[in-house]
């Protein structure tokens, strides 16, 4: 299943979107583990779009896969339990598995 998620976060303290190899902060960088605790699996994510360091964002478009069975409110309410202050998703969705982040949001 192909899980949609809408995210808001202050890009002040991050470095970005995408993980660095240098291991700055970034937003994809608490997003994953965040959605791995629930999925109990690991998590990559697809974003409609990287941000740079500093850039916030009010309602990225991201999504992921899993086949773990979670009700959408739990993907939202277990999600932000996990994530830091700073970062928050605002709805999650189960799409269509011909669903991208990138080309459809």
């Amino acid at each position: 299943m192909k899980i949609a998620l809408g995210v808001e976060y202050l890009g002040t303290d991050f470095h970005g979107w995408q993980i660095q190899k240098s291991g700055l902060r970034t937003v994809q960088g608490v997003v994953e583990p965040a959605l791995s605790k629930i999925a109990n699996h690991p998590v990559r994510v697809f974003c409609s779009g990287r941000t740079d360091a500093g850039v916030h964002a009010q309602e990225q478009v991201i999504h992921f896969e899993t086949q773990t069975t979670r009700t959408e409110g739990a993907w939202l309410f277990g999600g932000n339990a996990n994530l830091p202050s700073d970062v928050n998703f605002k709805w999650a969705k189960e799409v269509n598995d011909d669903f991208h982040a990138r080309f459809n949001a």
